[in-house]
């Protein structure tokens, strides 16, 4: 288990990419499993259990899901998609789990009434730096440089980022 953990921590750190995975349907499952486990009390603290719940994870899913196979079979890497989404799964359940406490903090703190500073630039340093990360796997699936990953990453944070806006209830992402 420290082996498969140590495997997104080097990919987080840029130390390696996707393509030092197995290509294994099993640690793909497995790394979904692990990536709805660490989404889920997240959309918990910010949404509470309701319908935009399950919502926001099952289009997050598919948009990447969907994203990533439209990207490389354009590009010409079909066969490189297995290792490329269980790395972008991971990586993202990794830091997902980083922000939990980060995210409990900030929940309370406005519960109580005041504006949560530090967990808030926390949670925004979490973002950008999965934004990074993303940036990076992307590129070494394309086997195009980091700045075409980037700027790949920016463009799907921003998508993401408003389709889930469009999601919520009145009021929250309008």
């Amino acid at each position: 288990m420290l082996a498969y953990v140590q495997a997104f921590i080097n990919i987080a750190l840029r130390r390696s990419g996707p393509e030092d995975l197995p290509d294994s349907s099993f640690m793909l499952w497995f790394t979904l499993v692990v990536y709805i486990a660490t989404q889920v009390p997240i959309a918990l603290i910010t949404h509470g259990l309701n319908d935009v719940l399950a919502r926001t994870v099952l289009v997050s899913l598919a948009l990447l899901f969907g994203l990533l196979w439209l990207l490389l079979n354009v590009a010409g890497y079909r066969a490189r998609y297995k290792r490329t989404v269980t790395a972008m799964l991971g990586t993202s359940a990794l830091l997902s789990a980083l922000s939990i406490p980060f995210s409990l903090w900030q929940q309370v703190t406005l519960e109580a009434g005041s504006m949560p500073a530090m967990p808030t630039i926390i949670i925004f340093l979490i973002m950008i730096w999965s934004v990074t990360i993303d940036g990076h796997i992307l590129s070494r699936a394309l086997s195009r440089p980091y700045a075409v990953g980037l700027l790949i990453a920016i463009g799907y944070f921003f998508l993401h980022t408003r389709i889930l806006f469009a999601l919520m209830p009145d009021g929250i992402g309008n």
